[in-house]
């Protein structure tokens, strides 16, 4: 079972344009740092990230742009091809899609807190204290594939 210390996070954000600031997260990768080949590895999309893009870019091609996320979703499960996409990912990928830099992820590693912390990140609720007094260590959790289509 990956251990809190072993699980990094960063996001995936949304940048219409390489000249603005403006981004929008619309995703946050879970790794296992210390088996990124083999180890866990979740992608978990904002609920409504189709309506965040549309507010910052009303232009915006969603529908390649989920192709894009299917694809990376796809990559990440797929056995060999994951430490290559994180990697490209992290140092050369697109410009719509700008990846944040890993953080230790600071919770317990199971479904229901990952799902959490992911939505808390995502949404910037402030109910991540909350979720995890209620909730217990389960086993390892299972990837959050929803919201691609």
């Amino acid at each position: 079972m990956t251990t809190s210390g072993n699980l990094e996070y960063c996001l995936l954000q949304y940048l219409p344009n390489l000249l603005s600031d403006k981004s929008v997260s619309i995703a946050a990768l879970f790794i296992e740092s210390s088996d990124l080949e083999n180890g866990f590895c979740t992608l978990s999309l904002a609920a409504e990230w189709r309506t965040k893009v549309r507010l910052l870019d009303p232009d915006a091609d969603l529908e390649m742009l989920g192709a894009l996320l299917r694809e990376i979703r796809d990559r990440l499960c797929s056995p060999g091809e994951r430490s290559e996409v994180i990697n490209q990912l992290e140092h050369s990928f697109s410009n719509v899609i700008q990846v944040s830099r890993r953080q230790q992820c600071p919770v317990i590693p199971s479904p229901k807190i990952i799902e959490a912390f992911a939505r808390d990140l995502l949404e910037g609720t402030s109910t991540m204290s909350h979720h995890l007094s209620q909730m217990q260590p389960q086993h390892a959790p299972a990837p959050l594939d929803r919201n691609f289509g």
